[in-house]
């Protein structure tokens, strides 16, 4: 909780399978007080690579610019979706 009373959101790591495969991938807020939008880090190829994820008009978490982010992510969007909403704050 932040010295205002305000309840802070935090990045997170979560397992996710893909490609039948347990992955931890990372997510860290650009925003400390409202989940809106967040960088999220991924392996692929040997490398990580980083991709946004943003509430949209309708209030629905979706991958920004489906081109950067890793093909065998693009079909969690959902799943990323829900453990954005069931993230920790405190």
């Amino acid at each position: 909780m932040s010295s205002l009373g305000w309840k802070l959101i935090r990045n997170f790591e979560k397992d996710f399978i893909v490609d039948s495969e347990q992955v931890r991938i990372k997510f860290v807020t650009m925003s400390c007080v409202h989940k809106q939008l967040y960088q999220v880090y991924v392996p692929f190829q040997g490398r990580t690579v980083r991709f946004h994820i943003q509430k949209d008009t309708e209030g629905q978490f979706k991958i920004v610019g489906k081109g950067v982010c890793p093909p065998p992510y693009v079909p969690l969007e959902e799943e990323f979706a829900a453990a954005i909403e069931a993230s920790p704050i405190g």
